[in-house]
């Protein structure tokens, strides 16, 4: 592990809906939120513990992301290993078997490997925190969820994998996941509780996501990105007060 980097690995089955879409919106929530100078060293990646190597995000995944405010173009299926395991500060799954498969390569990771949603209660219990400064507070942070670990316990279980499904299904894995996600931001890199409040009801609205005119400029082109992270946190917001 780089004792000059933060790193978070998310994991699920694929790697091209729930871990893909838990990375990109963490990556640019460390980018609007977290001091550049603590944001150049934060590493968030993903991968799949059965992931179809190269494949990018699915369509109906990468609209959830930009509706979001954040991107996934460039987003290609990764395959787990242990060196990605052992080198991340926190590890996260999108359900429980992920988690035992994760331990089950590297059961050393224990203390810092949760599912979403574990974590996620675990967040709320803690509570939001101002935005890190350094490294070592990151690493602090880490270490808090692992010592509140009883905070998720009743938070914790499995995000529905939309893969093969419906649109209702993708919404469904948005409503389950996102909030959870948001409660993470606020608790580890300094979202304010307002624009959690905005993402959680944008994924939970009846209207969230209609998924029209989804072709193939949706399917996950390698494009380059529009602006940057910071644009992007405007564009999102600006939306949201209109």
């Amino acid at each position: 592990m780089d004792s000059d980097e933060f790193r978070v690995l998310v994991v699920c089955t694929g790697n091209i809906n729930r871990s893909a879409l838990a990375a990109a919106l963490l990556r640019s929530w460390v980018a609007w939120y977290v001091p550049a100078d603590a944001a150049a060293r934060v590493v968030v990646t993903s991968a799949g513990l059965a992931a179809p190597v190269g494949q990018p995000m699915r369509r109906r995944t990468r609209a959830i992301v930009e509706a979001l405010g954040a991107d996934g173009r460039g987003h290609r299926a990764v395959q787990i290993d242990e060196a990605a395991i052992r080198a991340a500060d926190l590890v996260l799954t999108a359900d429980v078997a992920h988690r035992d498969g994760v331990l089950g390569l590297v059961p050393s990771k224990l203390r810092s490997t949760f599912t979403i949603r574990e974590a996620g209660g675990i967040a709320e219990g803690l509570g939001p925190a101002a935005p890190p400064t350094s490294i070592a507070e990151l690493r602090a942070r880490a270490v808090a969820f692992a010592d509140r670990r009883s905070l998720g316990a009743s938070a914790d279980g499995d995000i529905t994998d939309p893969q093969g499904r419906d649109d209702e299904a993708y919404r469904d894995m948005a409503r389950e996941e996102v909030p959870p996600l948001a409660s993470i931001g606020a608790a580890l890199f300094g979202m304010p509780g307002a624009e959690v409040d905005a993402i959680v009801a944008t994924v939970t609205a009846a209207d969230a996501f209609p998924f029209e005119g989804l072709g193939r400029s949706a399917s996950g082109d390698a494009a380059g990105s529009s602006g940057s992270e910071s644009r992007r946190r405007r564009r999102w917001f600006r939306r949201r007060d209109a």
